[in-house]
C-alpha cells in the first residue's frame, strides 16, 4: 500500500501588469490638475450658495436674487471646464455591455466609432458655441437678475472648454 499522496502544483493565474501610459508634464499635467482645481472650486463654492439660499429661506424667510443664478452659471461653468480633461483620461461614463460580448475587431471597431461621434459633437459644440457667443456680445444681452452679468461671458465657457480638450 505504497500509495502516496503527492500534491500537484496549481498553475496561478499570472499577474496583470499595470498599464504604462504616457508621462503627464509639463502643460497637461499643470493644466488638468489646474482645471479639476478651479472647477471643484467652482463647484464648492455653487454648493456653498445653495446652502446659504437653503437655511436662509428656512431660518429667517429669506430669498437673494442672485442666490438661483450664480449657483446655475457656475455649475454649468464647473461641468464644461472638466469635460476636456475627463475626455483625456478616459473617465467618461461609457456603457460596455453590449461591446463587452464582441468579438476584439468589433469591439475595435465599435470604439473607434464612439470615438469618432465624440469628436463630432465637441466640434459641433465648439462651432454651433461660437455665433451663440457672438450673438449675445453684439447684443450687448445682460443677466435676468440684479447681477447685470454680461450673457456673452457667461456663455464663453462653451468654445473654452471646448478647446480645453
Amino acid at each position: 500500500m505504497g500509495i502516496e499522496y503527492v500534491p500537484t502544483k496549481k498553475a496561478h493565474a499570472p499577474v496583470p501588469q499595470p498599464v504604462l501610459r504616457p508621462a503627464r508634464t509639463g502643460w497637461r499635467l499643470l493644466g488638468s490638475r489646474a482645471l479639476h482645481n478651479v472647477s471643484t472650486c467652482l463647484f464648492l463654492v455653487s454648493i456653498a450658495v445653495m446652502l446659504f439660499e437653503g437655511l436662509s429661506r428656512a431660518i429667517f424667510d429669506v430669498s437673494w436674487f442672485w442666490a438661483e443664478e450664480s449657483v446655475r452659471y457656475l455649475m454649468v461653468w464647473a461641468f464644461f471646464l472638466t469635460l476636456g480633461v475627463t475626455g483625456r483620461a478616459g473617465h467618461h461614463i461609457r456603457t460596455e455591455l453590449l461591446v463587452d460580448h464582441l468579438g476584439p475587431r468589433l469591439r475595435k471597431t465599435c470604439h473607434l466609432l464612439a470615438s469618432l461621434v465624440g469628436i463630432a459633437f465637441c466640434g459641433l459644440l465648439f462651432y454651433a458655441s461660437l455665433p451663440q457667443v457672438h450673438r449675445y456680445y453684439t447684443m450687448g444681452m445682460m443677466t435676468e437678475s440684479n447681477l447685470d452679468l454680461p450673457v456673452w461671458l457667461l456663455f464663453l465657457i462653451m468654445p473654452l472648454g471646448r478647446c480645453c480638450t
